[in-house]
């Protein structure tokens, strides 16, 4: 009789579930969504780029409407901002330059067209002679060393992007930006010689002339960037500077050069072309100010049913900054990166706000700002959680979920091929080991008519927040539809968006967190081991 009221409680149980979960979906509708993406991604928020009163607006409009929903504040709190001391750090454009005279004085160039790709913390400077180091590699498997008779130490170095091997690779011409795996693996080696720095410049069979054509000044934070104050560590002695292909063959005149026919002796000649650009002094100055300001990450809760249980949660996140504006006035809406997560989020937390009976864990909702800055929100909110990070059961982590492959999706994103997904497809980076919580997405997924791609946790482009519950030791969940031609482009606008595709997701990843809060016999992932 015992064992037939048990089964008899379970099924009530899980039929109210059942329930519970049917009302919260019907919250879910891709009119909200689209309604939420016209704000957020418009003109008029100037891509909410943090430190910009941009940013601080959609921090209040998600704050009012989870309150609106009826979600609390974190415990402690009246506030649904949750205030992120930030360290900017500004390029002083009026003050910064690079510039090359003759022995005899005569003025080869200046300009202010320089980028540094290792934000400084400080004011960095340098003057002496110039050194062209072609690509600047050595690979003995082509028995090739562009460092070959050629001392680079105390001197300024300048090299091309990319190297021998791709160089005539049209693959690599058209829409190269940047590749971290070619260009990362030079460096080290090339400021072990000690040189003074080393100027970057992209190779002259490249598409793009300079990092402002190919958006990459844009992708590194424009002029601004920016750092936690408790974590102020954010610059490098390393002084790395990307150049204009014009100002690289200025510097070279002096030899009789331009890039492009250095490059083709190189390539053609299958062997170095370095030298010492003689009766030459290049100097550069990149001025840096300083400045304090505070941001907002925005978190709400759905406490949990259950006494025990309301202390352990499962946190949703996703990101609502972007890149702001670029030089010519020109938004970066952010349509898909990521105004398509944080709205996701928003209707996830509609959902949780209409159930009748709340799961039995607490449901964290954490839409962090300063993503694109270096994951600085969400690595502050880690640190400063809702509920301890080691009763944290899980992160669901969305970020780019609004976009399905188009004819104009081919070529390369900064090396990488672009991998967006098909409609009705989502792309799910993990690094789950509880069986449970994997049947419980594929499950979920069925039901909402999105086919899941499992990834495991090997994220082959850049990272997101999810990245910083990750180094707390919470297992996580990261919904992505993948790279598209639009990343960190002008053109990641909401007329490109899916929004059966939101819908569908958004819908999943309520099932998902749901479920597994709501089910006692998961556990903390690192308990379960």
């Amino acid at each position: 009789m015992k064992k037939l009221l048990f089964v008899l409680l379970m099924v009530l149980f899980q039929l109210s579930a059942s329930v519970a979960q049917k009302d919260g979906l019907k919250q879910i509708n891709k009119n909200d969504i689209r309604s939420y993406m016209d704000f957020l991604a418009s003109d008029e928020m100037k891509g909410r780029e943090t430190s910009r009163p941009e940013n601080d607006i959609a921090a209040v409009y998600l704050a009012t409407t989870i309150e609106r929903l009826g979600l609390k504040p974190m415990p402690g709190s009246e506030s649904y901002l949750q205030k992120v001391p930030f360290i900017s750090r500004s390029v002083m454009k009026d003050s910064s330059f690079i510039s090359a005279s003759t022995t005899e004085g005569t003025s080869v160039v200046k300009t202010d067209s320089i980028i540094s790709l290792i934000p400084p913390s400080t004011t960095i400077e340098a003057s002496g002679e110039l050194v062209f180091a072609g690509y600047g590699v050595k690979d003995t498997t082509i028995n090739y060393n562009d460092f070959n008779n050629i001392d680079v130490a105390g001197k300024i170095v300048l090299i091309m992007t990319r190297n021998p091997k791709i160089s005539n690779d049209p693959k690599y011409a058209d829409g190269y930006r940047f590749s971290e795996s070619i260009e990362v693996p030079k460096m080290m080696p090339l400021f072990s010689k000690r040189p003074k720095a080393v100027l970057l410049v992209y190779d002259a069979k490249n598409h793009f002339r300079d990092p402002y054509s190919s958006g990459l000044a844009d992708m590194l934070g424009g002029s601004t960037s920016v750092s936690l104050a408790e974590r102020p560590g954010m610059g490098f002695p390393i002084k790395l500077l990307f150049i204009t292909g014009c100002t690289a063959d200025r510097l070279l005149s002096p030899s009789g050069k331009t890039l492009r026919q250095l490059q083709d002796m190189i390539d053609s000649e299958k062997k170095p072309s370095s030298f010492l650009v003689k009766d030459l002094t290049v100097s550069f100055k990149y001025a840096m100010r300083s400045g304090k300001f505070n941001g907002n990450n925005v978190v709400g809760l759905i406490e949990g049913s259950d006494p025990l249980l309301k202390n352990e949660c499962v946190v949703y996140s996703a990101h609502f900054d972007h890149l702001g504006v670029n030089g010519k006035g020109e938004v970066f809406n952010g349509a898909d990166d990521n105004a398509s997560g944080t709205v996701g989020l928003l209707e996830v937390a509609d959902a949780f706000a209409h159930l009748g009976k709340k799961p039995l864990r607490t449901s964290v909702f954490v839409w962090v700002t300063g993503e694109e800055k270096g994951l600085l929100g969400s690595q502050y909110y880690v640190n400063h959680p809702a509920i301890a990070m080691d009763k944290t059961v899980l992160d669901i982590n969305l970020d780019m979920i609004g976009r399905s492959v188009s004819p104009a999706d081919t070529g390369l994103i900064m090396g990488v091929k672009p991998d967006v997904t098909a409609k009705n497809e989502i792309m799910v980076y993990n690094d789950i080991t509880n069986a449970k919580i994997l049947q419980i997405m594929n499950n979920s997924a069925s039901k909402t008519g999105i086919t899941v791609i499992d990834k495991g946790k090997n994220l082959g482009f850049g990272g997101s927040d999810h990245m910083s519950f990750s180094s707390k030791k919470v297992p996580f969940l990261f919904f992505h539809s993948g790279i598209h031609k639009d990343l960190h482009a002008i053109g990641d606008d909401v007329d490109k968006i899916d929004y059966d595709k939101m819908e569908k997701v958004s819908k999943t990843v309520f099932m998902v967190g749901y479920q597994v809060a709501n089910s006692k016999d998961i556990v903390k992932q690192e308990q379960a081991k």
